[in-house]
């Protein structure tokens, strides 16, 4: 996969609401002026969308503050890069390069790139991952920008982070890498679960978002701590890499315009230990 960062000078002091979707439409104008096709074909087809996108930051009303002259940076996250090499092969040789955002137009300093193999993102994961003889294995995560799911068979949004709404969805976009070599069966992994992964505590907030003309979305911040049971079967790992996975990609729906941004916390938990270095802020039930 390739993480691309690019780094913005305003034009202006000014304040906008939540700039993922904008910033996603700023990002397919930049396709579609090198390729109109690969612009529909990165964003018209239907399923899942083999980008995401880290929006500016914001406060807690998800609004970002610009003052005029300074540096503001946004990521995109690209799970098939060789789709885009023409396209950063444009950017390199074009000068005064600049995004339309919303109304202001912003000029581009510089973009930073970072591309690497799921081979080694696997590798150095696995080679952080807490010893699951320990006890079980505590996955805090921290949905820091709002966050919805489908609800199967209909359009409405799901607003719980339950494990079998987070983890396989992740296998799936994992799945669209290049070069993944993962073979589980998404509805057999979510058996999986179901059996092995629990909430264990929560902090959550419903939130709506004015996305302008009139529209909003609904979702949810906050923490949630999900317990894995101790077990050496593969799908552990797996389930620890891909909890690791989402900090890229982003969770739940509409990840391409900045939605279901997260960090995510590990610890395990015997006898001899109660808290990570960092630390927990979570409710726990009971």
């Amino acid at each position: 996969m390739m993480s691309l960062r690019f780094h913005l000078s305003s034009p202006a002091t000014c304040d906008i609401g939540f700039s993922g979707v904008p910033l996603r439409a700023a990002f397919l104008n930049l396709l579609h002026e090198y390729d109109g096709g690969l612009s529909d074909k990165i964003h018209g087809q239907g399923g899942l969308r083999a980008y995401s996108i880290d929006p500016f930051h914001c406060d807690s009303a998800f609004r970002t503050h610009f003052t005029q002259g300074e540096e503001y940076v946004f990521g995109v996250n690209l799970f098939r890069p060789a789709q885009f090499q023409g396209m950063l092969r444009s950017i390199a040789i074009r000068r005064n390069y600049g995004f339309r955002i919303l109304h202001h137009d912003f000029s581009l300093q510089r973009v930073d790139l970072k591309q690497i193999t799921t081979e080694l993102l696997m590798k150095q994961w696995l080679e952080n991952m807490p010893n699951k003889t320990d006890g079980p294995i505590k996955m805090r995560i921290h949905f820091l920008t709002p966050t919805q799911f489908s609800s199967f068979g209909s359009d409405y949004a799901y607003l719980l982070p339950t494990p079998e709404k987070v983890f396989p969805g992740l296998l799936r976009i994992w799945k669209m890498l290049e070069r993944s070599m993962t073979p589980e069966l998404t509805g057999k992994y979510r058996d999986w679960i179901t059996e092995n992964v629990y909430v264990s505590g929560h902090r959550l907030k419903t939130v709506k978002v004015p996305l302008g003309r009139g529209r909003s979305l609904m979702g949810f911040v906050g923490n949630v701590e999900y317990s894995m049971r101790a077990s050496d079967d593969s799908l552990s790992s797996l389930t620890y890499c891909l909890a690791k996975f989402a900090e890229r990609c982003n969770v739940g729906k509409n990840r391409s315009a900045g939605f279901g941004k997260v960090e995510v916390d590990f610890k395990t938990r015997n006898k001899n230990q109660s808290r990570n270095r960092r630390g927990f802020d979570v409710h726990t039930a009971g």
